[in-house]
């Protein structure tokens, strides 16, 4: 199926940029699941608890059933497995300080900070890894990172946080949730070239599982005793955002440059912000709308160069 889709789109990077967009569409829906979560009573730390618990154990079934995984590879790179341990540490960070901003400021302006991390990564790229990016790509990451923050202003106007909720607390949590991922997508960039998808992901999704556990377990925030509504969002959240948004992104980050596999992911403010007005009511503004087209135009600038270099 894959192969063939694959020569359909005539292969190479427009192949990727199918799987990258399929890959945003579904990450899109994360903070609509966790807000609808936390109105079953789940904390977001639980939340980011089952995504990771759930997704690593479906990610070694599917491991297993692939026969992919060699444990000679791991045990002549020690070097690597503790890279992948502490990738996985950085994406359970990410997660919940991500999860529990949304308790505290609303949906567009969260995801929009956690969502910067482009502008982090373009320097990331170029310093450490010594990949080279057009002009272009740089201007096309400049005008979509303008679009979120635009994105991000107007909607803190309108909507400033859910009830009870301090929408500055709510920032600082996203801006280390947009570090954490940073530090995530970096290791993966470097460690997918020896990998393969299923094989970074099982042990970068189990160590990140094991941390959020033990650091939930720690705060004494409530991790079982769910409503069955509960328990299908979590699933979702496993299934859709993780395995069908964050598993493509590690697919793609092995294939294109760090800039344009991460880029795109700036498109996830737009889908959430439009999930956000259709399940949570919070408006789209003519303004909003504007920002929106920005960010996806500076996404596409991006991947037009990415193709021409």
């Amino acid at each position: 199926m894959g192969s063939k889709l694959y020569n359909m789109l005539g292969g190479g990077r427009l192949f990727y940029y199918a799987v990258l967009a399929l890959a945003v569409i579904n990450i899109s829906t994360a903070s609509i699941l966790v807000r609808l979560a936390g109105g079953e009573g789940v904390h977001g730390f639980s939340a980011a608890v089952w995504r990771l618990v759930i997704s690593s154990t479906l990610t070694w079934l599917l491991l297993a059933v692939s026969g992919g995984f060699r444990f000679e590879r791991f045990l002549s790179r020690p070097r690597d497995l503790v890279l992948m341990c502490f990738s996985g540490f950085s994406l359970a960070l990410h997660f919940m300080l991500w999860m529990h901003s949304l308790a505290h400021i609303n949906v567009a302006a969260s995801v929009t900070i956690v969502d910067s991390y482009p502008a982090l990564l373009a320097v990331v790229g170029r310093l450490l890894l010594g990949e080279r990016y057009s002009t272009p790509q740089y201007l096309g990451s400049l005008v979509a990172f303008t679009g979120i923050l635009g994105l991000s202003i107007e909607s803190y106007e309108g909507q400033l946080a859910p009830e009870g909720g301090n929408p500055l607390y709510g920032a600082l949590l996203a801006f280390g949730g947009m570090v954490a991922v940073s530090v995530y997508f970096t290791l993966g960039r470097v460690l997918r070239a020896r990998y393969s998808t299923l094989e970074y992901t099982a042990v970068v999704y189990t160590s990140a599982a094991l941390t959020s556990i033990a650091l939930t377990y720690t705060l004494g925030v409530e991790m079982l005793g769910f409503t069955a509504k509960a328990w299908i969002l979590l699933l979702l959240l496993a299934l859709v955002p993780m395995l069908g948004g964050h598993t493509l992104v590690n697919y793609v980050i092995g294939r294109l440059s760090l800039l344009a596999a991460t880029v795109p992911i700036l498109g996830e403010p737009v889908g959430a912000t439009i999930l956000a007005y259709i399940v949570l009511g919070e408006p789209i503004t003519a303004n909003i709308a504007a920002f929106m087209f920005l960010t996806l135009s500076g996404i596409a600038l991006v991947l037009v160069w990415e193709r021409r270099g």
